[in-house]
This record gives structure tokens, sequence and C-alpha cells, in this order.
């Protein structure tokens, strides 16, 4: 076989592989970056289990140092592909933060043992001596690279106690076990660089572990670059490593070890050998391009459908149904990003609704029929932009939605602009609170919810609060509320941290190096709360938190710190009832020993829908989650359905009413009573007035599991 069209083909086939990864969806890349990782070390490990049955020429009773070493590569090759496994069943299927270390690095780390042992073997068999002075540069460049690494590392990471010490040995111990590998390699290949059929699968292996260092070396890239969210550009080193390997042996069983004539894969391999190079090349070229082109529309189409818009498939069609006044109902959800664990939820509120609604239409005779699509803000302020022009072309002109004030201010002129109707079911920012626009919030806004968290603090003996906030339109706004209704009741504001969120998948990771980024800011917020315990004492001193989903990972690095445990913890809205946090052992252990409080707005109105939903909710999504935001997104649904019905009889019947389709809105809220109980509007379209519950996490005595707890629901 050709090398030049060997090589190519290897290079092909990397790219069609990592095109799984490349071309998901944000929030997809982790589902796909870990089932490639899956696939292609099992390709690896299947060839290295053929080089074991073929390997013919061992003596009865004997195992040469050849075969020891291709034994050894058999067994490394095995724990990585099992590891590989155990990373995705704690990403996947169990969605919380591996253990440090954790079952899948103990079968890592073992397999480098075999594979350094591996490659000293391969080197004294072919008896070649390094020169002294080549061997000292790669020894002096190594060395450099892994002291960067490690002070890097280093800085970035707290070692004063067992679970950072070992987050930073663990951390290290990759790059540098693969930098040994790496020069053990380098040297082979010196050794053996004038035989060609034993040098091409070195080069394949000398790639591929090039491939892995920078792969497991990726936290310095992400430090030292804006990198932060190609977390997943890691995988594709990852797998393209295990692809290289499988190509060197593949070689290496075509050229190297000795076949039988009665062997199919000889046979084949003889045949592809045989044909005209050319021809074959071209063809797997072509080949390769229908698959890529196959793997990119499929890619493109599946998330466009899943993620981007969805049309609830339970709405009867006008086309089928004749005789319809059919209307759209549009909704913008955060079903990915930093914001992604209340979409679910609100997703599953609104179908319901959209069923009742169209079953009372029926009952009532009516020719009306109401169809929801649904579009995902993916948390962000781009994406719910692109939103709301897609539901807007497919003739939404009210959409439920979006979700966070920033998604909010984004779509807020286009929807003004456009005359399209939005009902948020939890946006609080004050800053959207404008009057006459097309903007209706079914939760009051955050002045509200400033006094209620200030008042609570003082009451629970805290003097001081160091706030700890996203700087966004809710983050920033929220904080200013709550800091001047704690300074007027006599407490004492701290200068804080005001963070940047990411707005993509990185921020609410539960991957290591996300861990390691959020240190900077934990450190800084453990030195000002140590000096405000100093002066005030410790039960006078609270930290205050703003934030989305990456409340997790926060919560999970946070006892590094040990004075961050000592105070007491108070949250927001949009933390309570997120299901991360009580998911993972470490977050809700920190939550509860701080009595992490957090306030929410309370549905007091226990009607036989909402008990139908919560019970819905559970089922579906397999765990206790807030009725709060799907409750409202439910009755948001139904005043629009409602809104809708009332402005078709306006316009074919203008003479006798006037009302325009704003005012049919308010009229229609606040005569609407819902699953979140009465409704009424301020001025600017906000709700007025309200109740909050506080949740804290507690452990259930039976189960012995943590569960969000309404403090006067405690068991």
């Amino acid at each position: 076989m050709n090398t030049v069209y060997f090589f190519l083909g290897v290079i092909i086939t990397i790219v069609i592989g990592n095109s799984f990864i490349i071309f998901a969806d944000s929030d997809s890349k982790l589902i796909y970056s870990n089932w490639v990782l899956i696939i292609n070390s099992l390709i690896a490990v299947g060839l290295s289990g053929i080089i074991l049955i073929k390997d013919k020429d061992r003596e009865e009773g004997k195992v040469g140092k050849v075969e020891k070493a291709n034994i050894l590569l058999a067994v490394g090759l095995i724990f990585w592909f099992i590891a590989n496994i155990i990373w995705a069943y704690y990403e996947l299927v169990l969605d919380i933060v591996s253990p440090v270390p954790s079952l899948a690095d103990i079968f890592l780390l073992s397999a480098y043992g075999f594979l350094i042992c591996r490659l000293t073997i391969v080197y004294r068999k072919i008896g070649y001596t390094t020169n002294k002075k080549f061997l000292f540069l790669i020894v002096s460049g190594t060395g450099l690279f892994l002291i960067y690494i490690l002070n890097l590392t280093l800085e970035n990471t707290e070692t004063s106690n067992f679970r950072g010490l070992m987050l930073f040995v663990v951390t290290v111990a990759y790059p540098t076990l693969n930098s040994v590998l790496t020069v053990l390699a380098l040297m082979i290949l010196i050794g053996i660089k004038n035989e060609r059929h034993h040098f091409i699968p070195w080069i394949c292996e000398l790639v591929g572990l090039l491939a892995i260092v920078i792969g497991d070396s990726w936290f310095a890239i992400i430090v030292l670059t804006t990198f932060v969210e190609q977390l997943w550009m890691s995988a594709l080193l990852l797998s393209a490593h295990y692809l290289l390997i499988a190509g060197g042996l593949i070689w290496y069983l075509r050229y190297v070890i000795k076949w039988h004539s009665k062997g199919l894969i000889f046979k084949i391999a003889t045949k592809l050998n045989n044909a005209n190079h050319k021809v074959l090349f071209a063809s797997i070229i072509f080949a390769s391009s229908l698959i890529f082109a196959g793997l990119y529309f499929t890619n493109v189409f599946s998330i466009f459908e899943s993620n981007d818009f969805i049309i609830n498939s339970n709405h009867v069609n006008s086309n089928e149904d004749q005789g319809k006044k059919e209307f759209v109902v549009g909704a913008i959800l955060p079903f990915s990003g930093s914001l992604s664990s209340i979409g679910k939820s609100v997703k599953i509120a609104l179908e319901n609704a959209e069923n009742d609604v169209n079953k009372h239409f029926e009952e009532m005779n009516s020719s009306s029929h109401f169809k929801l699509l649904m579009a995902d803000s993916k948390t962000s302020p781009e994406e719910s932009l692109v939103a709301i022009k897609k539901l807007h072309d497919n003739g939404a002109k009210i959409i439920v939605g979006p979700a966070t004030s920033t998604a909010v201010s984004a779509v807020k002129e286009y929807a003004d602009t456009n005359n399209i109707i939005l009902i948020s079911y939890s946006s609080t920012s004050p800053l959207l609170s404008i009057k006459g626009d097309n903007l209706f919030r079914l939760v009051p806004d955050d002045t509200y919810q400033g006094k209620i968290i200030a008042q609570r603090m003082i009451n629970d003996g805290i003097k001081v609060i160091v706030p700890f906030w996203r700087s966004d339109i809710y983050g920033n706004e929220l904080y200013n509320s709550t800091k001047s209704n704690f300074e007027r009741l006599g407490g004492k504001v701290e200068e804080g941290i005001n963070y940047h969120p990411y707005t993509g998948k990185f921020a609410t990771s539960l991957h290591r190096i996300n861990f390691i980024m959020w240190n900077q800011d934990l450190e800084k917020l453990s030195e000002i709360v140590s000096d405000a315990v100093m002066k005030y004492g410790v039960h006078s001193v609270g930290v205050y938190i703003i934030s989305y989903d990456e409340i997790t990972p926060i919560l999970i690095q946070a006892p590094l710190y040990g004075m961050l445990e000592k105070v007491r913890w108070y949250g927001s809205d949009s933390i309570a009832q997120n299901h991360h946090i009580t998911k993972n052992i470490d977050s809700a252990m920190f939550a509860m020993n701080t009595n992490f409080t957090n306030p929410l707005y309370s549905i007091s109105n226990e009607t036989e829908e909402s008990h139908a939903l919560e019970k819905e909710l559970e089922k579906k999504l397999h765990e206790e989650g807030s009725i709060t935001y799907p409750a409202i997104a439910y009755d948001s649904y139904w005043i629009s359905a409602l809104s809708l019905d009332k402005n078709s009889t306006i316009l074919s019947d203008k003479e006798n009413f006037s009302k325009s389709f704003k005012e049919l809105v308010v009229e229609t809220a606040e005569s609407f009573g819902g699953m979140s109980g009465r409704i009424e509007l301020n001025a600017a379209g906000d709700r007025i007035g309200g109740n909050y519950d506080f949740w804290i996490v507690g452990k259930d005595k039976d189960t012995q599991s943590y569960e969000w707890k309404k403090e006067n629901n405690l068991r």
C-alpha cells in the first residue's frame, strides 16, 4: 500500500469520525464526544486483539518479548476503553461530577503502566542507543513543558486540603505520563527509521501520543486563550489519538504479522493491495465525501428539529380538519445553555396547556384550534433573537417567553417593531418594566425579591453580606435591589465579586477544568469573607449569590475554601429547586451545611390541574422539580390562546368591539384564574405583589437522598 494513500486514509477517517462532534449542537457535543471516544477506543482494542490472535510465531509455552509487548498494548487499550465507558456513565447517565480520583482515573492511570512497560521492552529489543545530546534535548524540552503545565495548574488550584490536592495531582498526571510515552516512542522511532514497515506504525503512534498530550493539556490552552467554550476540542484530539493508533495497528497487521492465506482478512487485504491504487484511492475519497456530507446534514437537521425549533406533535393540522381556525402560540425556552434546568419542565407544562386549551374549545364547540411552536433560546441573547424571528416567520403573533431578562432584552425591540406580544414566565429585571411596550411578565420584578431576601438576612442576624453575582441585566439589577434594601435595614454590603457568565455549556459543565476555572473567584471570595468574619464574627456574615445553573460547579468547588463553609449562604429565585445541586453530593452537602436559602415566587393556588402537572413532571423528569415556572408558563399559554380567540372575534365584528390586542391580553390575564393564582398587572405589564417561599436543601430520612425543602415543610 502506498504510504501517502495510507496516511490520507487515516486523516479522512479521523475527519469523518470527529465530524459527529464538530457539527453537533453545543449542548450535544458532550454526548457525541463520549460516544466517539468509546467507539474509537473499541476499534483500537479490536485491532490489538486481532494482532494477538494472528501472531503465531510464539513458541509453545514460551512468550517472547515482542509478543509480551503486544499483550501489554492490548491490556493498556482495554483499560482506556473501560475508562471511557465509566466517564460516559458519570457524564451522560448519572449527570454528576466524578470523584477525585474516580474509577475512570484508576483505569486510565493504570493503563499507562502497561504502555510504558511495553515501550521500554520494544526500545531495549531494537538495541539502539540514542545520541546523548539528542536525548538531553528531548528530555529537557519535555521537562520544560511539564514544569510550565505544573506551575500553571498549581497557580489555579487550591491544594490545602485532600480533594484540592488530588485534583491537582490527577490534572497534572495525564500530561506527565503522556509525555513519558511520547519520549519513549520518539526514541524507538529514531532507532527503527530505516525499517519502513516498522517505522510507519510508530509514526502513527507518536503523532497519536502528541495529540493526546495536547488534549490532556487543554487546560493550559483554555487559561491562556479565549477558547473557554472550546473544551470539546480536547475530545477531537483524544479521538484522533485512538484512530492513529488503530491506523498503525492496521499497517502492522498488513506488513509485519505473518498471515495464513486461509484467513478472510488476509484475502481482503491481498485484493486491496493488488487493486489499482489510484482507482481505490479515488473510490475511498468519493465514498468518504458522501459519508461526510451525510453526517453533516444528518447532524444539522437533527439539531434543528430537536433543539432549535420544535413543532408540538399533538396538534391537529388545519389542512386536515376543515372548518377550524388555527392559531399559533410561540414559545422561547432555554432547552440548552446556563438555564437549561427549567427548559424541560416548562416544555411539559406548555404541552399540557396546549392539550387542555384545545380540549376546552372543543367542548365549547368552538372552531378555534391552537398550535404550539417552540424554539430554543440556548440561554443566549443572540440565539433568542434568532428564535423569535423563526417563530414570527411561522405565524406567531404572541410568544410565551423568553425565560431570562437578558434574552427578553435582546428580542424586545424586534417584538415591539413587529407587533409581537411577549408573555414571560420568569423574567424579573426592573430595567424591563416599561410602560406601553409589548412585554408582559407574570412574575413580580426584582424590587420585590430584593426586599424579601434582604429582610430575611436581617431576621437571621446577618449584619454583613459578601455578594457574588453574575454581571448581566438580571444579576446586576437584583444585586442593586438587595443591596439598597439591606443597607436601608442597617446592614453592610462588602465589595464582593461580579463575574461575567459564559453563555454556553462550559459555564455549567461538571468537567474538572471548569472547577479549576472557578478557583480564582472563590479564592478572592474566601479572602473577603475571612476579613469580614474577623471584623464582625462568623454568625454575622453571609454570602449572597446570584447565578443560573453555574451554581452547581461553584458549590462543588467552594468546600476547598474552608471559610466559605462556615458562614450562611443566600441565593436567588434562579437557584431555588435546581435539581443539579441535589443530584451532586458535594454541592448538596455544601448547600445543606451552609443552610443555603433561596427565595422563589409562591404558587399558592392549589388546583386539580396543578397537582396533575406536578405528578407528570415527576414522572417524565424522574425528579422533584419546581412547579413555579411551569405553572406560570401553563397560565401564559392559556392567556395567549384566550386572547387570540377574543382578538379574532374583534376582527370579525369591529363595529361592536374596539379594544387593541394588548388591552385584550391585560383583560384576559386579570380575569383568568389559573395555576399561579390571581393575576394583577401594573402599568408596565408586570405582576403585582405575591408571596415568596424560601427553599433549602435537606436530607430525606427514609431515602438518605438530598432534596429541596420548603422551610415550612421540612421532614
